[in-house]
């Protein structure tokens, strides 16, 4: 097999596997945000810094070991990239969740779903290509 219909398959894979991971954090973000934002709605951005980090916690064990199957224990660059990505991740949804909360006057389920999108394409282009890159993908060409 050639090496781009490798690397296709592998991206393909990864993507399978980081979309299903996804799903797993979401649904903890979801209960974690919904949870707490009963009992402190009026703090619905710090809510979401708490909600949001209980499933980046998960994140980073779960596609590092799972999705990108990296098996070496993580180092301090590692984790300061995956944060970078996650601070990142959590400032577009976050502002996104402010934004479509106090303009568009949505239910915040609706809210908080569109601003899980917005992160979703910076979490994995910078999972993917920054925080567990394949070194052998990118410099055996």
């Amino acid at each position: 097999m050639n090496s781009s219909v490798m690397a296709i398959k592998q991206n393909a894979r990864s993507l399978v596997l980081f979309s299903l991971v996804g799903l797993l954090n979401t649904l903890i973000d979801y209960l974690v945000f919904f949870l707490l934002y009963h009992w402190f709605h009026d703090y619905y951005l710090a809510v979401q810094v708490v909600a949001y980090s209980c499933g980046m916690l998960n994140s980073y064990l779960l596609n590092k070991y799972w999705t990108f199957q990296k098996k070496n224990v993580p180092g301090r660059a590692e984790v300061l990239k995956f944060i970078t990505v996650n601070a990142l991740a959590l400032s577009v949804s976050s502002v996104s969740l402010y934004v479509v909360s106090h303009n568009f006057g949505l239910n915040m389920f609706i809210c908080k779903t569109i601003a899980t999108g917005m992160s979703l394409v910076v979490n994995y282009i910078g999972s993917k290509f920054w925080v567990f890159k394949d070194e052998k993908y990118f410099y055996a060409r």
